[in-house]
This record gives structure tokens, sequence and C-alpha cells, in this order.
């Protein structure tokens, strides 16, 4: 059992350590085609490759995460896009299309655990969109 001492001691250790801010590294578009892009085909694959063990459907599951996980990723403040403009993090639209990668993810997730090509199928129409979504208004062009 501690003593009081000793707790009052790591609490004052705890208020002292520094508070971790998180910033990004890449560009939009190295974080695409370094965590989206390579994802997003392993999911897709599926459709014409189905996993053969275990391990290749965790693959899927991970993949899936991932793709869960862009959606932060992109929206994290202060990263840049690859023309050295600011991701628009602020803009509604923005947003809505990058948190579309959540339920996008989670459906292929949800489809990875139960093993089934068929569900993995249906859930990359979702990615597919959501991705389009974003592509069609941001990709490689200045902001309107």
């Amino acid at each position: 059992m501690r003593t009081l001492a000793a707790l009052l001691l790591a609490g004052a250790a705890m208020a002292q350590a520094p508070a971790y801010k998180p910033q990004s590294y890449g560009n939009l578009k190295q974080v695409m085609r370094s965590v989206a892009l390579p994802n997003s085909n392993l999911i897709m694959v599926v459709q014409s490759k189905p996993p053969k063990n275990d391990m290749d459907w965790q693959a899927i599951e991970n993949a899936a995460i991932a793709i869960e996980e862009t959606s932060n990723l992109i929206l994290l403040p202060g990263r840049l896009r690859s023309n050295g403009q600011p991701v628009p993090v602020q803009a509604a639209d923005f947003i809505k299309y990058a948190q579309a990668l959540l339920p996008a993810g989670r459906d292929c997730l949800k489809a990875a655990q139960k093993k089934s090509q068929d569900l993995v199928g249906y859930c990359t129409d979702g990615l597919s969109q959501a991705c389009d979504n974003c592509h069609k208004e941001y990709r490689d062009q200045p902001r309107k």
C-alpha cells in the first residue's frame, strides 16, 4: 500500500510532466499515400481475392482500423497539403468528408471480423464513396 507522501509525490510529478501536443509530420498527400491508399487497396482486393487464413483476415481488420484512424490523421491541425497550403481542417465539408471514413472503416472492420468476402465487398461501396466525395472537391485542386 502506498503512503500518502508517495501518492502526493507521484501526483506532483504528473502535474509537472509536459502536456502531449500532437503534431503532423507528413503532408496530406504523404499520409494518403502511406496510410489511406495501401489500406484501402488491401480492403478492395478482397472483392476479387478472398483472404486464405486468419492472418490474412487480420490484415484486413488492421486495414479497416487504419481507415478509421485516417480521419484523425487528416484532421490534425497544422498538416499541410503538398502545395504547402494548410489542410482545410476548419471547413465543414472537409470535416464531413474526413469523418465519413469512420463508418466506412467500421463497416469494413465488422465485415472482416465476420470473415465474409461478400460483406467486405459491400463495405467497399461506402469506402469508395467517402474517398470520392473528398477527392472531387479537394484532391490536387486549390480551395475555391
